[in-house]
């Protein structure tokens, strides 16, 4: 091969400037003529097609029935550099309506590869840099992606002031997301036919730890703990102030949903269906959001199993529910607990769907109050529901119906295009499940107009 290590090439790469021209290049049987290069990327995209060269004409051994003679180099563009695929794929995440808290995430996990690899050509990536990454993950000093400290520092460096430091290992599910990510984004390449095979399939889920905290606390409320919650001396007085404080931990606890699924509702997701009331739990649009993107809206969902009607249970209509809804009717605001806030992103102006805020730091204020421990939040009442309607020997798929979980298909071809939901029946079987459902709680009786001062015209209020 003529094209030398230490070739112009190789110094253009560290400091490009203006162009490079190249006469004559011969590597084996193959020679590229009158080349012209302009731009680091385009140098590194040059030096990788002769790396192809190299690994292509290099003499083999061959069997008895083989050849001496190479393939031939494959026609094609090669690999980009890793920060021009990242960057399209990060866009692409956000093209595909993908969360932002999801966006970012597995941004820090790429921008973490970046600094243990190198900007390097996504095709020059193996099981080694991976290696490496892990390194980096287990002794990542913090603020490793935010501190200008570390920029320009070497992988190795890093490393060493992390075990100076004696950084604290991550947790087991801390690297098993970084591990999906970056699944994700070589899997992508490999369809994209970027790159020919990901080097995260050697790496496979690492084995859970099944060491147990004694002292962690268990998320899950039992009969004692609900009468402390629902004690009408203790509740009233401090759900009075509000009407998501008053019906929020009352529909968390009969219907088991999401503490953002509670917060976000609207007027019209209290429903009748067919003669039974229902919470819909949906995303539906905003107009004030409608614009030139198409319709908008404040709400967000988990995922497409989170949509559902839940039948409300016969003790939360007997608790005033009803009553609640004829006032916010006649008040006409959209939203059921209209002094919640979604948020808005300072950044981009849009909004943070995210009207649980409010409500988790109240609760979780009260239940300290009560002496809860710290980590049993609202979540807890899900799992209640949840443990309770197993222990009554209620199927697991007949469960998701009311919690919106997914559900494991075992045909799912079958399932998905030739099952059919009747209404009619769902309703039945979610009716008769939550009937078995029976807190020893004694809930408060809402009274009309109960939150006249909250739902006056000068109310402060949030769309």
């Amino acid at each position: 091969m003529n094209l030398k290590p230490d070739s112009k090439l190789d110094t253009y790469i560290d400091q490009p400037f203006g162009s490079l021209r190249m006469r004559r290049v011969r590597i084996g049987r193959i020679e590229f003529e009158d080349i012209e290069i302009a731009g680091r990327e385009a140098a590194i995209n040059l030096q990788e097609l002769f790396h192809t060269a190299v690994e292509r004409t290099g003499r083999r051994r061959v069997g008895k029935d083989g050849t001496r003679y190479p393939e031939p180099l494959p026609m094609g563009a090669p690999a980009r550099l890793l920060s021009v695929e990242v960057s399209d794929y990060l866009s692409d995440m956000v093209r595909r309506n993908l969360q932002p808290h999801t966006v970012k995430a597995a941004g820090r996990t790429l921008q973490i590869l970046t600094m243990a690899c190198g900007d390097i050509p996504v095709s020059r990536i193996d099981h080694k840099h991976i290696y490496t990454l892990w390194d980096l993950l287990r002794w990542a000093p913090p603020n490793l992606t935010s501190d200008d400290a570390y920029r320009g520092m070497s992988v190795e460096s890093i490393i060493m002031l992390g075990q100076k430091a004696r950084v604290v290992s991550p947790a087991h599910s801390t690297f098993e997301l970084h591990r999906r990510f970056l699944t994700t984004f070589f899997t992508r390449l490999v369809k994209a036919r970027a790159i020919a095979f990901s080097p995260m399939d050697a790496f496979g889920e690492s084995k859970k730890d099944l060491v147990e905290d004694p002292n962690k606390p268990e998320r899950l409320f039992s009969d004692e703990d609900l009468q402390r919650i629902f004690n009408p001396d203790i509740f009233v007085p401090w759900a009075i102030k509000f009407p998501h404080r008053w019906w929020g931990p009352i529909l968390g606890l009969y219907t088991g949903a999401r503490i953002n699924e509670v917060a976000q509702l609207k007027v019209a997701d209290i429903l009748q269906e067919r003669g039974v009331w229902c919470l819909a739990i949906r995303k539906t649009m905003d107009e004030d959001l409608v614009g030139s993107s198409g319709p908008k809206s404040r709400q967000r969902l988990k995922g497409k199993s989170s949509v559902r009607r839940i039948p409300i249970p016969q003790p939360v209509l007997d608790a005033g529910l009803l009553d609640f809804l004829a006032d916010m009717q006649a008040f006409g605001h959209p939203r059921l607990f209209p002094h919640l806030s979604a948020g808005v992103n300072r950044t981009t102006g849009e909004t943070n769907a995210r009207y649980s805020q409010g409500l988790l730091n109240q609760f979780g204020s009260y239940l300290k109050e009560l002496g809860f421990p710290k980590g049993v939040a609202f979540h807890a009442f899900r799992h209640t529901l949840s443990t309770e309607l197993d222990n009554q020997g209620v199927p697991a798929e007949e469960i998701a119906l009311i919690t919106g979980h997914s559900v494991i298909k075992r045909v799912p071809v079958l399932q998905d295009n030739y099952y059919h939901r009747k209404p009619d029946a769902v309703r039945v079987r979610q009716a008769n499940a939550l009937a078995l459902y029976r807190p020893a709680v004694e809930l408060p009786v809402y009274r009309r107009g109960q939150f006249a001062s909250r739902l006056s015209p000068d109310a402060k209020v949030y769309p």
